[in-house]
């Protein structure tokens, strides 16, 4: 049986429980298991993401006192967090200004119970997407083999023998040559801006003339000689969304 860990951010007590109460009664109609927190205010969730937790899907309030829905998913966002983002609210005129965050679904709070199981099922279907890429990476000389999700996965940097792979949920260093990496994302939407890195084309920001710039404003050098190279790679990977 499956099983997703949530988070849910709501300030009214009501609305908090009532949410909570409905979305555990879908997915376990679809034998789906899931651990859920919640939160009164996002300020709480933000801190809890930071201290290592790590949701599949946020459903977040819009209008919530401090931090609004929006700018905690700016926040998140910035993190390297790509995970899946559900806004709840009534206000309708929310919709636009919610784009920029890149959010899954956008759900009436007055509709909620309707607009639910339509939602589940599209949210159960993007998850197995998601966790169905998988690479195992086995280290050289070694026989430790590391599990990854391509979509964690933000960029890998090569320092002396070792691969620094930074994903939105740790860094894991392991003895092995980029070159052998490489070969194993290529497929997956994984540029080379410089001999030294590869980059998930997901987490681009924008692309400057000396340098990758991405969610999280972390800054990658690009090779003089690669930027064009990079520049339409990226354009063909968003245009075709692989």
């Amino acid at each position: 049986m499956d099983k997703y860990k949530i988070a849910i951010s709501e300030d009214n007590e009501k609305a908090l429980i009532y949410i909570r109460h409905h979305l555990a009664q879908e997915f376990k109609k679809r034998r789906i298991q899931l651990s859920i927190d919640s939160f009164t205010d996002n300020s709480a969730l933000l801190q809890s993401v930071r201290a290592g937790n790590q949701y599949d899907i946020f459903f977040l309030d819009i209008e919530m006192p401090g931090l609004n829905g929006i700018e905690v998913s700016r926040k998140l966002r910035e993190t390297g967090n790509d995970n899946l983002l559900v806004f709840i609210s009534n206000k309708t005129e929310f919709v636009f200004r919610s784009f920029e965050v890149r959010p899954f679904r956008f759900i009436r709070k007055s509709h909620f119970k309707e607009e639910l199981p339509r939602l589940v099922d599209d949210l159960i279907n993007e998850l197995h997407k998601k966790t169905g890429q998988i690479i195992c990476i086995k280290e050289k000389n070694n026989t430790n083999i590391y599990r990854f999700r391509l979509q964690d996965i933000i960029y890998i940097e090569v320092i002396r023998k070792n691969c620094i792979i930074v994903t939105n949920r740790q860094t894991v260093s392991i003895r092995q040559t980029l070159k052998s990496i490489e070969k194993e994302l290529a497929p997956y939407g994984f540029l080379k801006p410089h001999r030294s890195y590869l980059v998930n084309y997901r987490y681009i920001f924008s692309i400057s003339k000396t340098s990758v710039i991405l969610d999280n404003k972390t800054e990658i050098p690009l090779s003089r000689k690669k930027i064009n190279e990079i520049k339409e790679q990226f354009m063909f990977l968003i245009r075709n969304e692989i």
